[in-house]
C-alpha cells in the first residue's frame, strides 16, 4: 500500500492538471473494476457490479499548486495560488514547474529580512511581492527552459515515513482518498448493485468535477473519501477540533456548506459500530469536499464523508497515521457491501 501511496503522491497533478495521477489510477482501477472511463472533463469513473443500488464513491485527484502569471525581464516568475492556500507558508519554498521542457526546480523569493523595515517584517509577506527564482540571468532564459504563462506549479516535498505508522508528504489531500478508491475496489466483490469509484477534477477551486459525474450516475447514495482537520497539536484548544490522528476514520457531520444526510450517517455509524472500527465524529464551520454539493445535485443525492484526519493541511508537510487509511478502507469496504440494507 505505501508503495501505491508514493507513486500517487509523486503524480503532480494540480487543479485542471489532473492528467499524471488520472493515468496511475487508471492502470491500477483497470485490474478490479469491470470498466474504467474517463469523461469529457476528465473524471475518472470506475464501475463495478450491476443493478441496484448504485454507490458511488469519489475522491478529487487534484491537489493545491501555483500557475504561471507572468515573466518579467531579468527571468523571475510572477505566479498565482491554485486553491485554498494559506500565503504565509509560501516564501522560502522551492518548487517544480512544469514546462514543455519538463520540470524545473525554483525557489519562492521575497525581499530580505535585512532590507526590510521594521513594520514589514511584522506582517506577512503578500502573493503579489513574492516571485519565483530558477536561476535565469533573463527573460529569454527562462523562457528557453520551456516555461510560459499558464504553466502549472507545485511545491518540492516529498513522501517521508515518521515515528510508527504516521508519514508526512505534499499532497497528501487528497492522494489518501485516491488510494483508498483503489484498495477499496480491489477488495470488495460479494456486494448487491452497483459500485462506481471516481477520481474527480478540480475539488480544489470550487468542487467543479464531482457535479457532473454525479449527475450522469444518479447514485442512490454517494461518500467522498478525503482529509480533513487533526485537532490534536498545541496550537489547538479544547474542543476546537475533535478529531486525531490515530483514532481512526472522521464521519463529518457538518461543513461550511452541508449536513451528513441521516439515512447515510446511520448507515456509517452502524457498519463502523458491527465491524468494531473506530469512528470519529467531526463538526466544522469551514472547509467542503465532493459530498458537500451532492443535495444540490439533480433531485438531491444523499452524501456524506469519511475521512482522515490530517495535521498541517493545505501545506506541503501533511502528515497523517496510515492506520487511519487502512480503518476507513475496512470501514467504506464494508459499507459497500451492506449498502442493499440502507438503499
Amino acid at each position: 500500500m505505501e508503495k501505491l501511496l508514493r507513486r500517487l503522491i509523486e503524480a503532480p497533478a494540480i487543479s485542471g492538471f489532473e492528467k499524471n495521477i488520472r493515468d496511475v489510477m487508471q492502470k491500477e482501477l483497470k485490474k478490479y473494476a469491470d470498466s474504467v472511463r474517463v469523461d469529457k472533463i476528465g473524471n475518472l469513473i470506475a464501475m463495478k457490479g450491476k443493478g441496484s443500488p448504485k454507490i458511488m464513491l469519489s475522491a478529487h485527484m487534484d491537489e493545491l499548486g501555483l500557475i504561471v502569471k507572468y515573466i518579467d525581464k531579468d527571468g523571475f516568475i510572477k505566479f498565482e495560488t491554485v486553491g485554498g492556500w494559506d500565503e504565509r507558508i509560501l516564501p522560502a519554498n522551492k518548487v517544480r514547474i512544469y514546462g514543455s521542457k519538463g520540470p524545473v526546480v525554483g525557489v519562492i523569493g521575497s525581499k530580505s529580512v535585512h532590507i526590510s523595515e521594521d513594520e514589514e517584517r511584522k506582517k506577512p509577506i503578500k502573493l503579489k511581492d513574492m516571485f519565483i527564482d530558477i536561476g535565469s540571468k533573463n527573460k529569454k532564459e527562462t523562457e528557453k527552459a520551456g516555461i510560459s504563462i499558464g504553466d502549472f506549479i507545485t511545491n518540492y516535498g516529498e513522501f517521508s515515513n515518521l515515528n510508527g505508522s504516521r508519514i508526512t508528504a505534499y499532497g497528501c489531500d487528497n492522494r489518501i482518498g485516491c488510494l483508498e478508491l483503489i484498495e477499496i475496489m480491489k477488495s470488495v466483490n460479494k456486494f448487491k448493485g452497483t459500485l462506481y469509484v471516481v477520481g474527480t477534477v478540480q475539488e480544489e477551486i470550487g468542487l467543479i468535477g464531482v457535479r457532473g459525474s454525479m449527475f450522469g450516475i444518479n447514485p442512490d447514495a454517494m461518500i467522498s473519501l478525503d482529509t480533513s482537520l487533526g485537532g490534536d497539536t498545541p496550537d489547538m484548544k479544547p474542543g476546537d477540533v475533535s478529531a486525531k490522528l490515530g483514532d481512526g476514520p472522521v464521519m463529518e457531520i457538518r461543513d461550511a456548506m452541508s449536513f451528513v444526510n441521516p439515512r447515510v450517517r446511520k448507515w456509517i455509524t452502524e457498519t463502523a459500530k458491527k465491524t468494531k472500527i473506530p469512528l470519529q465524529h467531526l463538526v466544522l464551520n469551514a472547509g467542503a469536499q465532493d459530498s458537500s454539493v451532492a443535495a444540490v445535485v439533480r433531485e438531491g443525492i444523499p452524501s456524506g464523508a469519511v475521512s482522515v484526519p490530517s495535521r498541517y493541511l493545505h501545506t506541503p508537510v501533511e502528515v497523517i497515521d496510515m492506520d487511519d487509511v487502512k480503518n476507513s478502507i475496512r470501514l467504506v469496504s464494508e459499507m459497500v457491501n451492506t449498502a442493499h440494507k440502507y438503499f
